[in-house]
């Protein structure tokens, strides 16, 4: 369930409404899914902490891309606060300014199990088809790759936090 943009002018007065939710509402949005269900939109220890007492099975920390709210922080910097506020009892997935394969360990190291990455994909839709996106998915794995040999990290259980902040 996409909440990070539910305050946006344009979706007031749909039907069923568009904005924020208890957590009772998400508690029975969830048990009404009868799947894991994930919240995309935190960016906050507050809303992750939310999110598992909701039932969330995981959460994707993202900032809808920055385009939800000015000055929002990048999901790097609230991403390692989320992790730690919900140690391990959830998925923690993470979206926004993912490009490279170095973002991507980056991400993992700060605590994500996964990343999320959908612009870049498009572009290279557009620009190229299956085989634009085969290309930027060897950029990807080749630039993951060398990033974690460098770093010492010789699987992706491997790479942890002090290997971007040394402590």
């Amino acid at each position: 369930m996409d909440i990070d943009a539910a305050g946006l002018p344009f979706l007031k007065n749909l039907t069923p409404p568009a904005g924020s939710k208890t957590v009772e509402e998400l508690k029975e949005i969830s048990a009404m899914a009868s799947k894991p269900f994930i919240l995309k939109g935190i960016m906050t220890v507050s809303g992750a902490l939310k999110a598992l007492e909701a039932g969330a099975s995981g959460i994707v920390v993202s900032n809808h891309g920055g385009r939800v709210l000015d000055q929002c922080p990048s999901t790097a910097e609230v991403l390692p606060a989320i992790v730690d506020a919900v140690g391990g009892r959830m998925t923690v997935l993470v979206d926004g300014g993912i490009r490279t394969g170095m973002d991507v360990f980056k991400a993992l190291a700060l605590g994500a199990d996964a990343v999320l990455i959908g612009r870049p994909f498009v572009t290279m839709v557009y620009g190229g088809g299956a085989e634009g996106v085969q290309v930027y998915v060897d950029k990807l794995k080749a630039e993951l790759s060398d990033t974690m040999a460098m770093c010492g990290a010789h699987s992706l259980s491997d790479i942890k936090r002090s290997m971007i902040y040394g402590y």
